[in-house]
């Protein structure tokens, strides 16, 4: 039952098909088959080598293949006899090539529609359980997990196999001799029992392993995003001595499940052999066999004995295999019960009196501390609103809730009195753009960046519409490919101020109704803040803006200013009023211009 549990889950996580699974375990059936076949015929070679042609045995294969030597009209010899004993011999390597091919294929499939498995679950996940995440076991997890699974899938496969095979072996050795071959399944059952110890020892370092993998996997992650801070501090060493000390519980680790496999040899071997030598001693002295019997016994026990070696090593790489198959099993649970709930079926078509928060509770966990509490605000249509308060007070989780990345846990978000989860969510999102504090963009062209998820062909005025009111005209026409310009990995080839310019124009590209930016120039210089600036004043006419401002200057014309404090609204006005009311919004303007 224990291995038809590990079937289920291996063949169930794999998403290995049922007409997969059958077309392998005829594969391996036809393989075993061929492979008894073909040894069960070296009998009567024996026999026939044993009895120098004369006197050949009445019972047994002999009848059938003098029926077929008359029927055929030829002689029963030495030469006949090797070339049908040949001919499944070479029908089972065939079949030997078609398993690999096929098993390559199921191999490579399991990976695919386990990655993709994976990422889908990750990308349709909250952003809530996303951001909980390390970076770096989130790569491991769709990386070096999944790669283990796909081990765990072959040496199953091969597991499966060997036990075919040890399964026809039995039942030749108990034609020959039953009592035999009693001993020789004794002999493997007492190898297996001596080999639940290395087992559990197997699974532990197969634990270690995967610890070690997503711990490596997250340092070296973080440690190349941080370089430049590395050097900055003169870390290299200390930073370059914390991975070596990684490697090392991995290579330890590693290690020992080597050490646990060359314990299988060593118990393994002389088992198996010193039931080879009793068998012999006792189908000569005990059970008087003749010797083609016995050589074609011991011939089979030999190849027997091999597999049974196989069985045992497989089990125990299997059994260091399948913690990784437990974490991947978690990590696909945990991301895919954080799917991203449902929106409703009335299409969103666009803005037309204006966003209301009433009554908006939320937080981040249940139980944790409210980040947003009782919030009330109304924005209009065609207007800007700026949301500025301290770090921490709730500014980016209120407008992550506008396009449904976060949820209230409590209260109602309204588009033209309508409640947000009413609408189709894609249809929603794509009618609100968004521009955080950095630039996403990809290892692409700049046309591949700017066209990213929009459907059907942008017509080419669109495009330079977008590039003139994002201000990206002029150093794009500069560059010697223009638009297919490759922007290189995360952007590293342009300014922060291009990249986010590019991404405004991504933004603009996208023909969006509702226009939110999270402090957008908080991380540029000067020059590349006027430039967002020049471009926001440009566009703010076209669209309702809901901006984070770091830098109150830049929020002066805004048509309504939120502050925010501790989850709530604790100042709303414009610039004139909340100066004069000599409040929050005072005390931050004057600090920024001190």
């Amino acid at each position: 039952m224990k291995y038809v549990r590990i079937t289920r889950r291996i063949f169930g996580m794999l998403s290995v098909r049922l007409r997969e699974g059958a077309v392998m375990v005829a594969l391996l059936g036809l393989y075993a088959s061929l492979e008894g076949f073909g040894i069960g015929l070296l009998l009567p070679v024996l026999q026939f080598l044993e009895s120098g042609g004369e006197a050949l045995p009445a019972g047994g294969v002999w009848p059938y293949l003098r029926g077929a030597s008359e029927a055929v009209g030829v002689p029963i010899n030495l030469a006949t006899l090797l070339a049908l004993a040949f001919v499944p011999i070479l029908a089972r390597q065939i079949v030997y090539y078609l398993n690999t091919w096929y098993n390559a294929i199921l191999q490579n499939r399991a990976v695919e529609r386990l990655t993709t498995r994976a990422f889908g679950a990750v990308a349709h996940a909250e952003l809530a359980f996303i951001e909980a995440q390390d970076q770096g076991r989130l790569i491991g997890f769709m990386t070096g997990q999944i790669g283990r699974c796909s081990q765990a899938l072959i040496q199953y496969i091969k597991l499966l196999g060997a036990v075919a095979i040890i399964a026809v072996y039995v039942l030749i050795l108990a034609v020959i001799s039953w009592p035999l071959t009693v001993i020789a399944i004794f002999s493997m059952v007492a190898v297996s029992m001596a080999m639940r110890r290395i087992l559990t020892l197997s699974r532990g370092y197969g634990t270690e392993v995967s610890k070690a993998t997503n711990a490596a996997y997250s340092a070296i992650r973080e440690r190349l995003a941080a370089l430049r801070l590395v050097k900055m501090r003169g870390r290299e060493d200390a930073e370059t001595e914390h991975v070596r000390r990684l490697a090392a519980i991995l290579r330890k680790a590693g290690t020992r499940i080597a050490m646990a496999g060359a314990a299988v040899e060593v118990i393994v071997d002389p088992v198996l052999m010193l039931a080879v030598f009793v068998i012999i001693y006792l189908g000569v002295t005990g059970f008087g066999m003749t010797l083609a019997g016995l050589g074609l016994f011991m011939f089979i026990l030999l190849r027997l004995n091999t597999k049974a070696k196989e069985v045992n090593v497989g089990r125990q790489a299997l059994a260091s295999l399948m913690p990784s198959f437990d974490y991947v099993e978690g990590m696909l649970s945990e991301a895919e019960s954080a799917r991203t709930v449902a929106g409703g079926t009335r299409e969103f078509t666009g803005l037309r009196e204006g966003i209301e928060f009433e009554n908006v509770w939320f937080t981040y966990r249940l139980g944790g501390t409210e980040v947003l509490r009782g919030l009330s605000l109304y924005i209009p249509k065609g207007s800007l609103t700026a949301i500025v308060g301290r770090s921490g007070a709730g500014k980016s989780t209120l407008v992550d809730m506008i396009p449904l990345l976060r949820r209230p846990i409590s209260g109602v978000i309204r588009f033209d009195g309508v409640p947000a989860e009413e609408f189709e969510l894609p249809s929603l999102r794509r009618k609100i753009g968004f521009l955080t504090q950095e630039a996403i963009l990809f290892n692409d062209t700049i046309w591949q960046n700017l066209v990213y998820g929009l459907d059907g062909r942008v017509a080419d005025e669109s495009v330079r519409k977008a590039l003139d009111d994002s201000y990206c005209t002029e150093f794009v026409k500069d560059l010697p490919d223009g638009l297919e310009t490759r922007i290189g990995d995360r952007g590293v080839r342009f300014s922060g101020g291009q990249r986010q310019r590019l991404a405004l124009a991504r933004v603009l590209l996208q023909d969006p109704d509702i226009l939110i930016l999270d402090e957008p120039t908080s991380a540029l210089d000067s020059e590349s803040e006027r430039y967002i600036q020049a471009a926001f004043e440009r566009i703010a006419e076209e669209f309702t803006v809901i901006v984070i401002a770091h830098r109150l200057s830049t929020v002066q014309r805004a048509d309504q200013i939120v502050v925010l404090g501790e989850g709530r609204i604790v100042e709303r006005g414009t610039h004139a009023q909340l100066l004069s009311d000599n409040g929050h919004y005072r005390r931050l303007f004057e600090q920024q211009i001190h």
